[in-house]
């Protein structure tokens, strides 16, 4: 899946590794997608990525695919969010709140711990992709 992370400071990190199943897709993707001035890191199906920025621009359905499985973290008018569609949980879009660390995607829970010990959100990424199978390859940041 992915590891990205959002620490106190306005660093969003995240991995390059794409993965289906137990199958290494890419290791050299970019999961950072901008669109009219919205910064999306992106977790989850790929397929997916158009419909949870579809849902964000205000395109929300009442039902999904089953299959469906998206998340992100957006940087939006100078606020950070999560938002994400999955079959259990439907759409949803909160707020973060100013100075929290966040994490998400199947080394999410490492990379919080690691944020939580004091690493900023690059080398918590980085600890995450030593324990996670689903995140690997190049580390990005973008400084907000």
């Amino acid at each position: 899946m992915t590891t990205i992370a959002l620490d106190s400071n306005g660093l969003v990190a995240f991995d390059s590794r794409v993965t289906e199943g137990s199958t290494i897709v890419d290791d050299a993707a970019n999961k950072h997608i901008k669109r009219n001035g919205v910064h999306y890191f992106f977790s989850g199906r790929d397929a997916d990525e158009e419909l949870l920025i579809a849902a964000v621009e205000g395109a929300i359905k009442e039902d999904y695919a089953d299959a469906i499985d998206v998340y992100a973290i957006i940087y939006k008018d100078g606020a950070f969010y999560t938002a994400g569609i999955s079959q259990n949980d439907g759409y949803f879009w909160q707020k973060e709140r100013l100075g929290n660390c966040v994490a998400i995607g199947s080394g999410g829970s490492h990379a919080l711990t690691a944020m939580d010990c004091g690493l900023d959100a690059k080398e918590a990424v980085k600890m995450a992709i030593k324990r996670n199978a689903g995140s690997g390859g190049r580390v990005r940041t973008i400084q907000f």
